[in-house]
C-alpha cells in the first residue's frame, strides 16, 4: 500500500518549541493528583485550614470592633495581617501550616508523579520523543511547584485580597503591596526546594513507602537531631540542620519580619544551605535521568 494511499501526510502547521511540551507534563500531573480520591483527604485539610482563616478575617473585618480589639481577635487566631515590629507575620504562619499539608501531599504523591516513570519504564517514551532530558526535568518541577503554588501561594494572595477588600478603602493594599511580594518570594522558595528535594527522592527510591518514609524522615528527624545537638552544645546554629526551619527563616528573610535578632542573624545561611541542599540534588537527579537509555 503506498503512503498516499494510508492517508498520510506530512505536518502543515508550524513547529513549536520542545519547551512548550513542559506545560503538557503539568497538566498531565495535576490530573493524576487530582483525580486520586485519596489525595482529596490531605487537600481537604488544606482548603479548611484556608477557609477557616477566611472565616476569621470576614468575621473580625465585619464585626466593626475597635483596632485594638480587632488586632487581639486576630493574634488569638494567630494571624497578624499588618503585623507591628516583633510580632509574627500572620501570611507566614498561614503559609507554613499550608505547607504542612503539602509536604504529606507529596510524600505519597512522588511516586506517582516520578517514581513511577522510571519504575513502570515509561520514561524512555517521554525521551524518545521531541523532547529531551531538560525538558523533562523542568517539566516534573514545575508540576510539583503548581501543587505547592496552589495549596500556598495562591491562598495566601488570597486572604491578602480579602483583608484589603474588607477595609474602607485600599489603603492597605497601597501601604503593604510589599506583602504580596514577599508572599510570592517565600512561594518560589517553598516551590524551589520541595519541588527539588521530592522530584530527586523520587527518582531514586521510585515507590511510595520508601518515599514517604524517607521523606517524613527528612523532616522529622532532621529536627530531633538539631534538637539535641543544640542543648548538648547551646550552639543554635545547629538548628541549620533542620530544612524546615531553614525554609522559614528564608520566608521571614522575605518578609522582613524577625521576632529575635538571632533569628536575623542566622538567616542567610539557611538561604546559603538551602542553596546548596539544592545544587547537589538537581546534579543527583540529572545524573539519574541520563542514566535511562533512549530508544529513538
Amino acid at each position: 500500500m503506498g503512503i498516499n494511499n494510508a492517508h498520510y501526510y506530512g505536518w502543515q502547521g508550524k513547529l513549536h518549541s520542545p519547551w512548550i511540551s513542559t506545560l503538557s507534563i503539568v497538566r498531565v500531573a495535576l490530573l493524576q493528583v487530582f483525580r486520586r480520591k485519596s489525595y482529596w483527604v490531605v487537600i481537604g485539610l488544606g482548603v479548611f485550614q484556608f477557609l477557616s482563616f477566611w472565616i476569621v478575617i470576614y468575621a473580625i473585618t465585619q464585626a466593626r470592633l475597635p483596632a485594638n480589639a480587632q488586632r487581639d481577635l486576630y493574634e488569638v487566631f494567630g494571624f497578624s495581617p499588618s503585623p507591628e515590629p516583633g510580632e509574627e507575620n500572620g501570611y507566614i504562619a498561614f503559609m507554613q501550616q499550608q505547607s504542612v499539608v503539602v509536604m504529606i501531599l507529596l510524600a505519597f504523591s512522588g511516586s506517582l508523579l516520578v517514581g513511577s516513570d522510571f519504575r513502570m519504564k515509561s520514561l524512555p517514551f517521554y525521551l524518545s520523543r521531541r523532547i529531551d532530558r531538560r525538558h523533562y526535568i523542568v517539566g516534573k518541577l514545575l508540576a510539583v511547584s503548581a501543587i505547592v503554588s496552589l495549596l500556598t501561594t495562591v491562598p495566601a494572595l488570597l486572604l491578602f485580597l480579602e483583608y484589603g477588600m474588607f477595609t474602607p478603602s485600599v489603603g492597605y493594599w497601597r501601604e503593604n503591596w510589599g506583602i504580596a511580594v514577599s508572599v510570592l518570594a517565600y512561594g518560589a522558595v517553598l516551590c524551589a526546594v520541595l519541588s527539588i528535594l521530592i522530584v530527586t527522592l523520587s527518582a531514586y527510591l521510585q515507590r511510595v513507602a520508601p518515599i514517604a518514609i524517607t521523606w517524613s524522615s527528612l523532616f522529622v528527624l532532621l529536627i530531633r537531631l538539631a534538637s539535641y545537638l543544640q542543648d548538648a552544645t547551646d550552639n543554635n546554629y545547629w538548628y541549620l540542620l533542620d530544612p524546615w526551619r531553614d525554609m522559614r527563616l528564608v520566608g521571614k528573610l522575605c518578609f522582613g519580619v524577625f521576632l529575635e535578632q538571632e533569628e536575623h542573624d542566622i538567616a542567610a545561611w539557611a538561604a546559603v544551605i538551602l542553596a546548596g541542599v539544592c545544587a547537589v540534588c538537581l546534579v543527583l537527579l540529572v545524573r539519574r535521568v541520563r542514566a535511562v537509555d533512549i530508544v529513538e
